[in-house]
This record gives C-alpha cells, sequence and structure tokens, in this order.
C-alpha cells in the first residue's frame, strides 16, 4: 500500500469488516488518505459476483459496485472461525485505529467483538453500521435498504397515491449511511485527540433515513397528519401542485412555488413563454410579484400549470435548462447516466477522472473524482484484488496533534469550544452546522428582517411572521441567531471580527456574494491563516453554470435521482424530501471534519467548496460506472432488485398499508415459503433459484401480494421477521413517531419554543458511547442572540451596540 502525505487521515489505519452497507464508508476514508483494509472471507466478498461487470463477462474483480465502493483499499482474505484467522484480526486490531463493521458491535464472532477488540485497543474507534442500530427492540432484526428505507417513512412519502410506495432503484441508505459513518468516525477522531480514548459509533439506517424526510416526522408531531404520497406533485395546503413536466425527450423538475428567491424565474419564464406566443392572459397579465402559491385553489393552480405543461412539451431537456442557465430559471432536466456523465459543469470542474479497469479489461472507466472539491482528499488507483495485501504496510501512523487539548467535561460534547459561523440559509448549510451544534459547538446563525433564512417564510400565511416556521425550527435547535444587515457598509467589518472569532465559517450565498464583500477566502486567508471555510451551494463556486439558481429539488433531477425513482411505466419522482438537501450536508461536514483534523495536525487553514449535485453524484458511482461500462442505461424498476427477488412492496389489511419484503438469495426463499405455509404456487421448482424467481417476478409478485393483502403489516413484519425473513411494515409519519426503536435511540426530543410552544426536534443517525448528544435550546427567533454575540463574544460595549441596533445594522 503506498502512503500519500498530502491527503488529510494519511497514516490512519482500518479495518473494513462491512457488507455492501458500509462499502462506501471505507472508500470515503480510502479517498481521505487512510490506509483501509477490506476483511473478506473465503472466495471474496458477495458484492464481487454483482454485475454488470467491466467487460461483460463476470469476474469476480470486475463488477461495477465492487470497484465504485472499494476503490483505493487492499484486501485480506479471512475465514474468522478458525482461531488462527480470528487470531491475525485481533493483531491487526491492535495496530488499527478504525474498525468498520455491518454486524450488531460484531455480534457472531467471539473473540473479536467491538468490545473485546476495544480491550485489546483501547484507542481503537470502532464504528458499526446496521439496519436499527446495535441497541433496542428491532437491533437483531434483519434489514435492507428496502426495509430500512419501509421502515424510516421515507418511503411511504415517496410515489403515486394509486401504487405502492416506491423506493429510488439505488440504495440510498448505502449513500447516507456511508457519509453519517464516517462522520462519526471523525467525530470520535477529534474525541479521541483529547481523550486518548476510543469509542464505539453506532449508525441506524432506519434512523439517518429519517433526515431526508426533512422534518416531516417533528412536524407531524405538532400537527397530527399521517402524510400522503403525491407523486410528482407537491402537497401544498388542499392543492396539489406539479413539479416533474414531460418534455420532448425526457422530463424537467419546475415547481409552482414562490417566495423571493423563485418569483424571479417564474417572471423570466413567463416572458420567455411570451416571447415564442405561448404565455395566456393567466401567466402575463399576473402580477408575479405578489404570488403565493400556498394560498392558490386548485382551480387556479391548474389555471397556472396548463400552459407550462404545453411549452414543455415544446422543448428538449437541453433546450429548457440551456434558458434556465442563461435567464435564471429555477429548472432542471431529470438527468440520465448520459447527461450527468456530459455535463460540461461537471466537465469544467474536473469532477471526473479515469482509472484503469481491473486485470485483463483494456478500458478507461470515469469515476467521480471526490465528494467535495477539498485539496486533502484523492480517490485511490483501483479497487483492490482478491487478498491482494497481508496487512497493513510502512511504520508512519496517524499523526498527533500539534498541541494537546483538554477534553470537555461530561456532557459538553465532542465540539465543546469549537466556534462555528453560519451564513446559511435552507436545509444543506444549517444541517451540516447542526452536527456541530448538537456536540456542543457554538453556532451563531448570520440573517436580518432584510434577508432572513427564507425557511423562515415557508407556509406563509400572509402575515409575513418570521418566527413561527415550525420546519425552520425542527432544523435550527442549538443555535444562536446575531442580526446583521449585509446591506449596510458597517456589516462587513463586523461580519469580518466575527470570522476571526470562528473556528469554521460555512455558507450558501450565490457565488461571487463573499467576493463581493471581499469576505472570501482568498482575500482574507492572510489575515486568518488557520480559517477553515466553506461554501456550499447547488454547483459550486467555478464552472460555467456556477450561477444556476437551485434548491434540492433541482439537485435532485440534476444528480440523476429524480430519473431513478418511480415505476418504468411513469414519470421519474425523485426521493420525497430531496436528496441533495440531506446527502450534501452529510458530505460536507465529512470534508470538514477531516480538515480539522487535519489542521489540529499542521495549523493549516483550509476552503472547502461543496457542490450539492457533487455530493449526489458521489454515491452514484457504481451507476455511472455500469452505464460507461456496459452502454445500457439503469433507469426506473420500482422497488424491484435485479439480483433478488421477490424484492418489493406488498398491500396489508387497512388503507393504504403496506409491508415490504426482501428476500436476498434462495435460503430466504426457502423461509418465506416455510412461514407462507408452502402454497402450491411458491413450491414450483422454477421459483427454487434466484434466477428463476427474476425470470417469474411478473407472475410471483401479484400471488405475494394476495396473501399479504389480508393481513396487518406489523403483524405479518413481525412474524416473518421471526421466521429469519427481511421484513418491514411501511411506517407513515405517525407511525415513525411511536417507533419504540426510535424511542430507544431518543431520536425525538421535546423543547419548547417561544412562539409555537411544545415541539420535537430530531437526532442525527448515530450515537457516540462517549459522547451523547445534547439538545440545550429551541431554534433561535430571528435576531435574538445578538446582543449576547457581538458585546459579550465579540466585545462590543453597550453604547456601540445600541448606536449600531438604532441604525438598523444588526435588524
Amino acid at each position: 500500500m503506498t502512503q500519500t502525505s498530502q491527503r488529510a487521515l494519511t497514516g490512519l489505519r482500518v479495518l473494513d469488516l462491512t457488507d455492501e452497507s458500509g462499502h462506501l464508508a471505507g472508500r470515503i476514508l480510502a479517498d481521505l488518505g487512510a490506509q483501509v483494509l477490506k476483511i473478506e472471507p473465503p472466495g471474496g466478498d458477495v458484492a464481487r459476483r454483482r454485475g454488470p461487470f467491466v467487460g461483460g463477462e463476470p469476474q469476480r474483480d470486475a463488477g461495477a459496485q465492487w470497484i465504485a465502493r472499494n476503490l483505493g483499499k487492499h484486501s485480506l482474505v479471512l475465514d474468522l472461525s478458525p482461531a488462527a484467522d480470528a487470531e491475525r484480526l485481533r493483531e491487526l486490531a491492535r495496530d488499527a485505529d478504525v474498525v468498520l463493521d455491518s454486524t450488531a458491535t460484531g455480534a457472531g464472532r467471539p473473540g473479536v467483538e467491538a468490545a473485546a477488540l476495544q480491550r485489546l485497543n483501547p484507542r481503537l474507534v470502532v464504528c458499526t453500521i446496521t439496519p436499527y442500530g446495535s441497541s433496542g427492540p428491532k437491533a437483531a432484526l434483519r434489514g435492507s435498504d428496502l426495509t430500512a428505507l419501509a421502515a424510516s417513512g421515507n418511503l411511504f412519502m415517496t410515489g403515486d397515491a394509486d401504487r405502492a410506495p416506491v423506493r429510488c432503484s439505488m440504495p440510498v441508505t448505502h449513500y447516507h449511511g456511508a457519509a453519517e459513518a464516517v462522520v462519526g468516525i471523525l467525530f470520535a477522531l477529534w474525541h479521541r485527540d483529547a481523550t486518548g480514548a476510543g469509542q464505539h459509533v453506532d449508525v441506524a439506517l432506519q434512523e439517518l433515513m429519517l433526515m431526508p424526510n426533512m422534518t416531516h416526522p417533528a412536524q407531524a408531531w405538532v400537527q397530527g397528519y399521517r402524510g400522503q404520497r403525491s407523486g410528482n406533485f407537491n402537497r401544498v395546503g388542499e392543492t396539489i401542485q406539479q413539479e416533474i413536466w414531460p418534455c420532448k425527450d425526457g422530463f424537467v423538475s419546475f415547481a409552482l412555488r414562490g417566495g423571493p428567491a423563485r418569483i424571479p424565474g417564474l417572471i423570466a419564464i413567463t416572458k420567455w413563454m411570451d416571447e415564442q406566443g405561448m404565455a395566456p392572459p393567466v401567466l402575463k397579465d399576473r402580477d408575479w410579484s405578489k404570488y403565493n402559491n400556498n394560498l392558490l385553489t386548485q382551480p387556479e393552480v391548474d389555471a397556472i400549470a396548463a400552459p407550462f405543461a404545453a411549452f414543455f412539451k415544446t422543448k428538449t431537456m437541453q433546450e429548457l435548462y440551456d434558458a434556465a442557465c442563461t435567464r435564471r430559471l429555477m429548472l432542471a432536466p431529470a438527468n440520465t447516466e448520459r447527461e450527468v456523465l456530459a455535463s460540461r459543469q461537471l466537465a469544467a470542474r474536473a469532477y471526473f477522472t479515469e482509472r484503469d479497469a481491473p486485470a485483463g479489461r483494456p478500458a478507461r472507466l470515469p469515476f467521480p473524482s471526490r465528494f467535495a472539491e477539498f485539496p486533502l482528499a484523492a480517490i485511490g488507483a483501483r479497487a483492490p484484488s482478491l487478498n491482494d495485501a497481508t496487512g497493513f504496510v510502512g511504520t508512519d501512523h496517524f499523526a498527533p496533534p500539534r498541541s494537546a487539548r483538554a477534553a470537555a467535561a461530561p456532557g459538553a460534547g465532542i465540539f465543546h469550544g469549537l466556534r462555528v459561523l453560519e451564513f446559511g440559509a435552507g436545509a444543506a448549510a444549517p444541517l451540516a452546522t447542526r452536527y456541530f451544534a448538537d456536540q456542543g459547538a457554538t453556532v451563531i446563525k448570520i440573517e436580518s428582517r432584510q434577508r432572513p433564512d427564507f425557511l423562515r417564510t415557508l407556509r406563509d400565511d400572509g402575515s409575513g411572521k418570521l418566527d413561527a416556521s415550525l420546519f425552520f425550527t425542527c432544523i435550527n435547535p442549538n443555535k444562536l441567531s446575531a442580526g446583521l444587515n449585509m446591506k449596510d457598509p458597517h456589516a462587513v467589518g463586523l461580519a469580518k471580527r466575527l470570522i476571526g472569532w470562528a473556528d469554521l465559517v460555512i455558507e450558501n450565498f450565490a457565488p461571487g456574494v463573499m467576493q463581493k464583500w471581499g469576505l472570501d477566502y482568498e482575500t482574507i486567508k492572510s489575515e486568518f491563516p488557520g480559517l477553515l471555510m466553506v461554501s456550499t451551494c447547488l454547483w459550486g463556486q467555478t464552472g460555467p453554470e456556477r450561477a444556476y439558481p437551485g434548491f434540492g429539488g433541482q439537485g435532485s433531477a440534476l444528480a440523476g435521482f429524480n430519473y431513478l425513482t418511480g415505476w418504468p411505466d411513469r414519470e421519474p419522482l425523485g426521493p420525497f424530501g430531496t436528496i441533495t438537501d440531506s446527502i450534501s450536508p452529510r458530505y460536507g461536514v465529512v470534508a470538514i471534519a477531516a480538515a480539522l483534523l487535519h489542521r489540529a495536525r499542521t495549523g493549516t487553514g483550509a476552503y472547502l467548496d461543496v457542490s450539492q449535485v457533487e455530493t449526489a453524484v458521489y454515491g452514484l458511482s457504481e451507476w455511472l460506472l455500469a452505464y460507461a461500462a456496459s452502454g445500457h442505461s439503469f433507469g426506473r424498476i420500482g422497488n424491484r432488485s435485479p439480483h433478488a427477488a421477490p424484492h418489493g412492496v406488498f398491500p396489508c389489511a387497512g388503507a393504504d398499508k403496506w409491508i415490504a419484503i426482501a428476500i436476498h438469495d434462495d435460503a430466504d426463499w426457502r423461509l418465506l415459503v416455510q412461514a407462507m405455509d408452502a402454497p402450491a404456487w411458491a413450491t414450483a421448482a422454477e421459483l427454487a433459484t434466484c434466477e428463476g424467481r427474476l425470470r417469474a417476478v411478473d407472475a410471483l409478485e401479484p400471488a405475494l401480494a394476495a396473501w399479504t393483502a389480508s393481513q396487518d403489516a406489523a403483524v405479518l413484519a413481525a412474524a416473518l421477521q421471526a421466521a429469519g425473513v427481511d421484513a418491514a411494515a411501511v411506517a407513515d409519519m405517525q407511525d415513525v413517531i411511536k417507533d419504540p426503536q426510535l424511542a430507544h435511540r431518543g431520536h425525538f426530543t421535546e423543547l419548547t419554543h417561544p412562539v409555537l410552544g411544545r415541539h420535537v426536534v430530531e437526532a442525527m443517525g448515530a450515537r457516540y458511547s462517549a459522547a451523547p448528544m445534547q439538545f440545550t435550546r429551541p431554534a433561535p427567533l430571528l435576531a435574538a442572540d445578538s446582543r449576547e454575540v457581538y458585546c459579550d463574544m465579540l466585545g462590543l460595549s453597550a453604547a456601540e451596540f445600541d448606536a449600531l441596533q438604532a441604525a438598523g445594522v444588526l435588524s
């Protein structure tokens, strides 16, 4: 294994014992410079036998999924049941920093469980990635991408009202889970720097998939709704408003929503349509400056939508996207692999890099080169051949920090004392800073009444209230709010003083805004040489499309997730809650935490350019690689799997009640047949093998649905789990609130907001054995903490503060 001294985690030693749910986590650590040793059973990891294969013919080193998720690692084959191999693993653990595992603390492997390994090496960080977590009433249940998604509420909300809930064709829980696990590992390493001790990081796929619901479970706790699927529409009050529209050669994402960020685009597209004679009076005679989609009736929505639908059908995806970039329309194509690989924006940012195909395969393959524009990360040269290493190599270890840092008091949080300045709005940047706030960091949110976080205005009833948004409140606990009107010239100097106070600055303005104020990293880095600054927006800070306006819905479409979600005979949908708003904070925090660890060792700051689309595409490496290798597009397949059958969501007794069942191999099928009392149709010889079931899936699924339809979903799921079958009832928002596993993990914490009263906030998807999360305060009222921030933290006198307040600088 070659060492790369320029990367953030050079010298870190990682044992990767994961199944497919954790492979990508090891890949991320390898990208950051860690030595990652993939421990495989004799014959190799089962993912090696998964197609499609580069070159077409099966080869254990050539599967697209295997390559994409294991780039940069090395492989060691160990059969952990013989004493000799178990002892070899213990020897490696004595020399390791991190163990990644997909079983609950190593259960089922006597002598090499997490606790045993940590007794050998008290500095060891053990991270487990499991469906439901390592303890609690569901800890022992089987789970997979489909069933963890079903238990999270996200599956229930995705799809059409007249069909079963539907998943993304690619395993989004694995992409989210990988980033959440690496965040946990890096946080635990930061804690180890102060205490000298490792800990257990417990990641649950079910729980971490609640974040993509974008606070709906927490909002449902207050408002009492169950949730409802609305297909390619967005449910607004009593109306449904279209968001995915057919065009000449595909689909585009375009919302009829209002608000300051979207209204200019509605005006611009109406003008474009009018230039082409396709804007009727209902559009061109409307005063868009007063448009509020929350107040529309359904007939009004339909009247507005009809001309947009007609116009889009006259244009190609590329024509519409070109206009979106030049006219600043909040419209995005539902990209396939072809469009993602051909993206001029990704090309300009040198996002893809080529790597050699496995031995014996002549192709050069395109890979996403990063999850963030971060100079301390680089992807590896290849995925491992089976058993290509004997252990860790070299004598270099992960360097200690330059100076000792005192451990925080018990309960204070891993990042107690860290100072974070957030120029953020919406979900992506505020969710990133939440990770630090929940672990004790002081996070100051900068906003003003002239430019509030737009989430404060969502679901506006026309009153203009800025402290009554439940969405904003659920996203932003544990933070302070300081008013600063950046339109005032005096504000820039104060902003610079705040930057000097901070250890970390994160901003998600449009590219160029910080530069306009002279607060961009290049301008101020010499003044603050240890500064760590993060910019996050949809497309990143460079490239020809950097000024393109968009939110998570557009990011999901551009990255490919809309195209991949839904039914093959219907339009794309996109996972509920959008993907980029929830996945980009996780990958952004990975980069931030790695940069913090590096700064502690070198004293060097860094600038991170986080493109939300790039973080989403990173997880889809296997999808893009499969297309590049085969030329065949892989799109929407409903709930089916190319590797397993039956694999789907089936009706149960009651209104909109469903069960998710995943049969991964022939042994699973035999368990299911036995649980069904062996009906004649299920004992047919052709169904005994996975290949046969995949061929017969069109007949198999209705037969299974007929069996499930009369049964209670929760009772049936419990019975199937007791029989050893991977199954889960599809949870709605109320089911999630009452879930005993989430209650065991303390997912919901009740707080009292001064305007909204009692509500709950949600935890992230990882638990730290040595550092529980803390929720000490509700989300702040706008500018409510200005005096504390400017006087107590920044040192302004009371007279200075009062003068600035009176002048409107701090409003």
